[in-house]
């Protein structure tokens, strides 16, 4: 499951209120309530119900500071335990806790504080993503990356994992390896996972390539502990190295998930699963130029025409 904090992280607890940049939040402008909110909303992984509820007090500073818990519940759209579940998230006792914290902050800030520009949901999913992007320079340019894509490259045939919000991932990443590698097999029924594995691994299979994106799904788990029995080479792409299954699995690709929307944005990974196919043909030219062909003699036949 993703980190929850405990009060701790960050540099803060709940009793001194927030990251210390002077004693408040917005103790410096009313700019630096909104940007540390924000930043402290990312920060803890919330799931979708809580992170409406955040992104409804970004939204509606300084009043959402002086709601109740069943009024910010409300005008939300959540349920009222989803508001105290939110406080817990952020390592404040209750609600109470937390508006008290949310109230100093706002009064501590020259002037009334006002939703900028730049706490838009959208700005803010966007600029995360492209830090995440950023991040990933490490990954690709890392030999990690390299020989992985030359294990995928090199099992015959190459099995490509993920169920539940991950399986979205499987398949896009599935649909065009198999532009590039004769014998591809996307697993995301998560009741078949072990069939699917022991098949794989009766037909030659070598390497799977596993996406395990938050939140993590037991059924991939214990998937990645068969695959490990039978001796299946497990390449993870996930979004934090330090994932409590980490262990488990004989590669880890890092790559961070959007966090800014009510629901995980996944730019990271789709750009790290195209460089290793890209990486992959790199090592099977003369295969990669054949499958090409066989593919573009396809495409007239589903293709609309072009544009001229």
């Amino acid at each position: 499951m993703p980190e929850k904090h405990d009060g701790s992280a960050n540099g803060w607890t709940p009793s001194s209120g927030w990251p210390e940049v002077g004693q408040h939040l917005g103790e410096q402008t009313s700019v630096g309530v909104h940007q540390r909110l924000a930043v402290l909303f990312r920060s803890a992984s919330l799931p979708p119900a809580q992170r409406r509820i955040a992104q409804h007090v970004l939204e509606t500073l300084p009043d959402a500071a002086f709601l109740s818990s069943s009024e910010l519940a409300e005008r939300a759209g959540v349920s009222q335990p989803s508001v105290t579940r939110l406080a817990a998230s952020l390592g404040f006792t209750g609600h109470t806790e937390f508006r008290n914290a949310l109230r100093r902050s706002v009064l501590h800030s020259p002037g009334r504080a006002t939703p900028l520009a730049t706490t838009d949901a959208i700005a803010i999913a966007v600029n995360g993503e492209q830090a995440n992007l950023a991040t990933l320079r490490h990954e690709l340019g890392n030999e990690v990356l390299n020989s992985a894509s030359l294990q995928m490259s090199t099992s015959h045939p190459l099995g490509i994992l993920g169920i539940r919000a991950s399986a979205a991932l499987a398949q896009y990443t599935g649909y065009f390896a198999r532009r590039v590698h004769p014998d591809v097999r996307v697993m995301s029924d998560g009741a078949a996972l072990e069939d699917d594995l022991l098949q794989l691994h009766s037909a030659g299979g070598s390497t799977v390539l596993a996406f395990v994106m938050p939140r993590y799904p037991l059924a991939t788990l214990r998937a990645l502990d068969y695959a490990d029995q039978l001796g299946l080479h497990t390449i993870v792409v996930v979004d934090n190295p330090l994932a409590p299954f980490a262990d488990k699995a004989d590669v880890i690709l890092t790559a961070p998930v959007g966090s800014g929307l009510v629901f995980d944005s996944h730019a990271a990974a789709v750009v790290l699963a195209m460089s290793l196919i890209h990486a992959m043909a790199a090592h099977t030219p003369e295969r990669t130029q054949a499958l090409l062909r066989e593919h573009e003699d396809l495409v007239p036949a589903w293709a609309a025409p072009a544009i001229e």
